[in-house]
């Protein structure tokens, strides 16, 4: 890595080579993660600090559209999955042939297998219809929801956890779920 300043840039006083190099460490070795977990819990202090980490994440206008929902139980994990798996089934139909096979031999999910679940939302009416950064480009949002995801990630690397990111579900049926108080 090149460790010299670019013209106009100022090199950052506040962090020591070792600091800035345990940064990119944590960007470079970020991955997925989907199975062996380890099926012990993750301590309330680690998760505080990985979630105050994604707190952090830039935001647009300071519109911090999202909810960090924690999950537990072991019933919610089991019916998030369902969830899932019936997703999953109408994505592999999406394929043909081959493509289908590879996908389904994918390892796409841990929901069960991990120790506590994240459902990340984001709450595209907060702060109301106008935003300061959002006027014109209107996933300003979702884009500051992805940013305290990649937070989020970052910290969890660096506490030693593995993340994944589950992405096939409607989410309509998530939502409805989330509305039904049970998680």
């Amino acid at each position: 890595m090149n460790n010299t300043a670019q013209p106009g840039m100022q090199q950052n006083p506040d962090f020591s080579v070792d600091e800035r190099e345990a940064v990119y460490r944590a960007i470079f070795t970020r991955r997925d993660v989907r199975g062996e977990f380890l099926p012990d819990p993750v301590p309330d202090e680690v998760l505080a600090r990985v979630l105050t980490a994604a707190h952090h994440a830039p935001s647009v206008g300071f519109m911090q559209p999202w909810d960090f929902l924690v999950i537990r139980s072991p019933a919610v994990k089991a019916r998030v999955q369902a969830l899932y798996r019936q997703a999953n089934e109408e994505a592999a139909q999406m394929f043909e042939g081959e493509k289908q096979s590879t996908y389904r031999r994918l390892k796409l999910e841990g929901i069960v297998e991990a120790p506590v679940n994240l459902c990340i939302t984001c709450d595209r009416k907060r702060n109301g219809p106008v935003v300061v950064g959002r006027t014109h480009i209107k996933t300003m949002d979702i884009f500051s929801v992805v940013c305290a995801v990649q937070n989020l990630w970052l910290a969890a690397r660096a506490e030693g956890l593995g993340v994944g990111w589950v992405s096939i579900f409607h989410p309509v049926v998530v939502k409805e779920y989330v509305a039904s108080e049970v998680i």
